[in-house]
């Protein structure tokens, strides 16, 4: 099932159709004390962070497919409805339910984020936004007709990381950047394999249907859920997926880089079933007003960078004579004057050389802040917040995490098809690659009892 932005209208109309005078604007007539109502989706593994994160507000109902995993939050908060399917719970429980926060694998934020929208919810949900390129288009389009707010769950953008980089970059401190490095020591879980895990039994407190979802039906094994499930082309994408949202926000908002106009890749253990074992993705992004194109390079599974101007002996780096890895995760933007680092979530850049941060420093070199600072520094309070003021968080989908996501998994295509591919941003198609063209989408037909209809 290839969903398309024209074969969304029917449900991008039941999300307008129940927004049409958005329910947050009647239903929080004291946004300094009115606790939201929220559901949350997946609530074992990275959901226990949802929980935490938006513990002073009003639970109303948990989603999980696995109850060991959910047995945790399920003893804290033993009064809260609890459910296995996320289709039964807006059902029963739609009116009570103001927001949902979705942390549940890759390949099920999109079914769950339309069905939120169907019924009108505020929306945060964890990064990657979408599993496909296609996906992330359709959603934002989606959300901006429906008139929620929404919330990436990417926490290093309410931070002033990337802000720092931008406000250094316009005020020349770096030269004319041309050149960006993004690595991690991700996949921490198998990829680069033949074959699917052997079928072994379900545990007894597993709905691996549900699990499933939108993906076809397959047999169980552990090799696939809970945890290994990033490194399938099924069900999630990559090292790249998991951390690009992160890390690759340094330069993605603080050089302003939009969509690229061409990508490539070199990888090792290229397969049909997992995404690849390593890989060094290649991005080449145009210029804009007052920056020049830029190069940006991605890589996983134990690649690291080793020679980056104005960065010597640095910690930082790998080294190829000695065999030192060098940082696990890590980003540096290039210009020519200075390079900047950021660490994992785009968080205290500094420049290289260090003598030269230093001065900038001691002599009152770094230039005044331009640019809005949010008055939350968790990303999970500052969704609650723009819910409670009708405010779009700065990590919203349609502005900002749509088109995020949608350039990450852009480098998933190129680990899939060699060679160069030249991207469009205007048309959103490749111009030298019909198998890429492919990629964008899904490549197996949605269950269509997981999609609202």
């Amino acid at each position: 099932m290839n969903i398309s932005r024209r074969t969304f209208s029917k449900w991008a109309g039941l999300g307008a159709a129940a927004t049409a005078m958005p329910s947050w604007l009647g239903a929080l007539p004291d946004a300094d004390s009115q606790k939201l109502k929220i559901a949350v989706i997946g609530v074992g593994g990275r959901g226990k962070a949802h929980i935490k994160g938006l513990a002073s507000q009003h639970f109303v109902a948990f989603c999980d497919v696995d109850d060991a995993s959910a047995a945790e939050t399920y003893k804290e908060y033993p009064n809260v409805p609890r459910f296995k399917d996320y289709r039964v719970m807006f059902d029963k429980m739609g009116k009570e339910i103001e927001a949902v926060s979705i942390a549940t694998p890759d390949h099920m934020h999109y079914p769950i984020v339309l069905w939120a929208l169907a019924h009108g919810k505020h929306i945060f949900c964890e990064k990657p936004l979408t599993r496909t390129f296609e996906e992330a288009m359709v959603l934002k389009n989606a959300v901006r007709e429906a008139g929620v707010i929404t919330q990436l769950g990417n926490q290093g953008h309410v931070a002033d990381g990337w802000r720092n980089i931008r406000e250094w970059v316009q005020a020349g401190l770096a030269g004319d950047v041309y050149e960006a490095y993004h690595w991690t020591n991700r996949p921490v879980w198998p990829q680069g394999l033949n074959n699917w895990p052997k079928k072994q039994p379900v545990p007894a407190s597993f709905d691996w249907n549900l699990w499933l979802g939108v993906a076809p039906k397959r047999d169980y094994s552990p090799g696939i859920a809970p945890f290994n499930w990033r490194g399938f082309w099924d069900y999630g994408s990559g090292a790249i997926g998991d951390i690009a949202c992160h890390s690759m926000d340094a330069s993605y908002s603080g050089l302003q880089l939009g969509l690229p106009t061409a990508v490539s890749a070199d990888v090792s253990g290229r397969s049909d079933v997992y995404l690849p074992k390593a890989s060094t993705i290649t991005f080449e992004f145009p210029g804009i007003e007052g920056r020049g194109p830029v190069k940006l390079t991605w890589m996983d599974g134990d690649r690291r960078p080793s020679d980056i101007p104005f960065v010597d002996s640095d910690k930082i780096l790998a080294d190829e004579a000695t065999g030192k890895k060098g940082m696990a995760n890590g980003s540096f933007i290039v210009g020519t004057k200075a390079s900047i680092f950021a660490s994992l979530y785009s968080m205290y850049p500094s420049f290289r050389p260090r003598e030269y941060h230093k001065e900038l420093r001691a002599n009152n070199g770094f230039p005044e802040e331009t640019l809005p600072r949010p008055v939350e520094k968790s990303h999970f309070m500052e969704w609650v917040n723009g819910v409670k003021t009708g405010t779009q968080p700065g990590g919203n989908i349609a502005e900002y995490a749509a088109d995020f996501t949608a350039t990450a998994l852009l480098g998933t295509i190129a680990l899939g098809v060699p060679g160069k591919l030249e991207f469009d941003p205007k048309t959103q198609q490749f111009t030298n690659s019909e198998q890429a063209n492919r990629m964008l989408r899904s490549q197996y037909e949605y269950r269509k009892e997981f999609l609202p209809g």
